[in-house]
């Protein structure tokens, strides 16, 4: 009686897995009605991979349509099938639904939903100050947060010179999805002194920047210290470079 309970069992457990949806990315589940499949911000691009189940489907139909500017793709895979979909940078946030229908085999008819949400992607400093010589390196650490189901950019400039950047002007930064990040921009404070700055970061091409003020401390070394007085010596007599050089380092060291 029990070997036949636990076959009955295994009978109702096969035959609801012959009519199932398996969802692989992002999310690795079943889906059949309404099932919720993933949430991104405006301006990416949403993939879901659907399983073939062991060529139990051959093809995926769309039988609606999302809203104006949205963009779907189907590719076809030789185990799954893959869709695209691209939310435009305006889009609403809210949820969608999207329905398609698997042929092959049996034919199952799905329907599920996706958000919209631009607050998925954030970013911080680490540390917002630096001290080191002129023409030294100075570092600056961020944490990107990527909540989004979708890899997201994030482009981070600093407000400064070119020649402070080291000719780089921009950071680009590509954070997988349902991932946080640490990196890591650099300047090089060409005179010496306290100085503050902006750097602004983007994110994924999204309307949302975040400006943060930072601070470099560029202390003088000894070559900067002098550079004041020997630039100056076709001003001035042999005799007096001695208390010269002595008057400019003294007023380096104030």
């Amino acid at each position: 009686m029990f070997k036949k309970a636990c076959f009955l069992v295994l009978m109702v457990l096969l035959l609801s897995q012959v009519y199932s949806v398996r969802l692989v990315e992002p999310i690795s589940k079943e889906i059949s009605k309404d099932s919720f499949v993933g949430a991104i911000v405006g301006g990416q691009t949403l993939e879901l991979i659907i399983s073939k189940e062991l060529g139990k489907f051959d093809s995926l139909e769309l039988t609606n349509l999302l809203p104006k500017d949205f963009g779907v793709k189907v590719e076809d895979y030789l185990e799954s099938i893959k869709i695209f979909i691209y939310v435009p940078k305006t889009a609403p946030a809210s949820d969608y639904s999207l329905k398609f229908k698997l042929i092959g085999r049996t034919t199952e008819e799905v329907s599920v939903y996706f958000t919209v949400d631009n607050s998925l992607l954030d970013v911080s400093f680490l540390n917002y100050s630096d001290s080191v010589f002129v023409k030294e390196e100075a570092t600056y650490e961020l944490l990107l947060i990527n909540n989004s189901y979708a890899d997201a950019k994030f482009d981070i400039k600093p407000n400064l010179p070119w020649y402070w950047l080291n000719n780089k002007q921009l950071v680009s930064v590509v954070v997988p999805k349902k991932t946080n990040i640490k990196t890591q921009i650099n300047i090089f404070p060409q005179v010496q002194g306290r100085y503050n700055f902006t750097s602004t970061v983007f994110l994924q091409d999204i309307k949302s920047q975040k400006d943060f003020t930072l601070s470099v401390i560029a202390n003088p070394t000894f070559k900067s210290k002098f550079s004041s007085a020997l630039n100056g010596l076709p001003f001035y007599s042999i005799s007096l470079l001695p208390s010269y050089i002595f008057n400019a380092l003294l007023f380096n060291l104030n």
